[in-house]
């Protein structure tokens, strides 16, 4: 008797070959559990990040919504199919690091279906990501002295704000928040998963400890900003809020996660607006600020002000010097611009 598929149609015969060599045909929702588990045991050792974990899930989601569109079981899927799937990613119009991380999350996933033994082979092995075209350093946006001053001035001083411990928290964490990411070259990510009992103080010295994409770092603080640190943490208590080491450093002051630890989405938010406010979000050059133009504000102003390359790197916890290098090249092509040393009247 002939195997056909859900919809009534027959498989091919290079698709009952393949269906001769698993043992039992496994169901979508068997390998989507066997990935659960891989994702839970394997990623980073078994240590993944909750976004890292949801990432994944989401790419192959949308991956296997595109095979049920296509009515292709995910079983038996092959090296040419998953080039299509590049391709269909590709027509609409997906970054590279946006395929890059695609195809990563579903060569994962047929890596956990193997070694279960649910599929013969892994589909994704020899199908790389599209090459991308861009200029190197063409992704270094960051504020100049003068637009990062305007930001700072642009969140009111705490000594202006009278008897309203939730502003006060607020225009501080807020400081705090910019100032760490412009100034200390935090990361988004370093920032949402900061605790209160990240912050230490030594002989006078405040360190903060970073979990940031592949490593923990500790970062030694400015003492303006450990100064508005300390205070920050005592508003926070004179607003009656229940603190501990593991309370989160940055919190949500909505009414419905008040003091619930502050979402990526809800730092982007923050940083946006005050981008927005100050009119640097946008510009006529089509310069278009992020949160992370900020870490690379810190970065870019190290560097002007004498910091060597060095010191720069370890101060934004690059692994690879070449990373850091990056901004070195965008200072040389506008300080040391060829085209202006041709003597000419233009």
């Amino acid at each position: 008797m002939a195997i056909r598929r859900l919809n009534g149609t027959k498989f091919n015969e290079r698709e009952r070959n393949s269906l001769a060599t698993v043992s039992t045909l496994p169901t979508v929702k068997a390998m989507v559990d066997c990935f659960d588990r891989y994702l839970n045991l394997t990623i980073a050792d078994g240590h993944a990040s909750i976004d890292t974990i949801k990432t994944y899930r989401n790419r192959v989601h949308q991956f296997l919504s595109w095979c049920k569109e296509r009515e292709l079981y995910p079983a038996l899927i092959t090296q040419e199919n998953i080039k299509e799937y590049r391709k269909h990613l590709v027509d609409s119009e997906k970054t590279s690091p946006t395929i890059r991380l695609s195809l990563l999350a579903i060569k994962h996933f047929y890596t956990a279906c193997l070694a279960e033994k649910l599929v013969k082979d892994n589909p994704v092995f020899g199908v790389k990501a599209p090459r991308e075209k861009r200029e190197i350093g063409s992704t270094i946006n960051y504020l100049s002295l003068e637009e990062l001053q305007r930001l700072i001035d642009n969140i009111l001083p705490t000594y202006k704000i009278r008897g309203d411990k939730t502003k006060q928290v607020q225009v501080l964490r807020d400081r705090i928040l910019l100032a760490c990411m412009a100034l200390q070259g935090c990361r988004s990510i370093e920032m949402f998963r900061a605790n209160l009992g990240d912050i230490s103080e030594s002989y006078g010295q405040h360190y903060l400890k970073l979990d940031g994409k592949n490593s923990i770092r500790t970062v030694v603080l400015r003492p303006d900003l450990a100064r508005e640190i300390v205070q920050y943490r005592q508003t926070r208590k004179l607003a009656k809020e229940k603190l501990s080491l593991a309370s989160p450093l940055f919190i949500s002051l909505s009414n419905r996660r008040y003091a619930q630890r502050l979402s990526r989405s809800g730092i982007g938010h923050i940083v946006d607006g005050y981008l927005e406010k100050c009119g640097l979000k946008h510009s006529d050059l089509e310069r278009n600020l992020s949160p992370h133009s900020l870490r690379h504000t810190a970065g870019t102003l190290s560097l002007q002000n004498g910091s060597s390359l060095r010191e720069v790197q370890d101060f934004l916890g690059h692994s690879d010097p070449k990373t850091t290098a990056i901004y070195t090249h965008v200072l040389e092509n506008s300080e040391n611009n060829p085209a202006s040393k041709i003597k000419i009247d233009f």
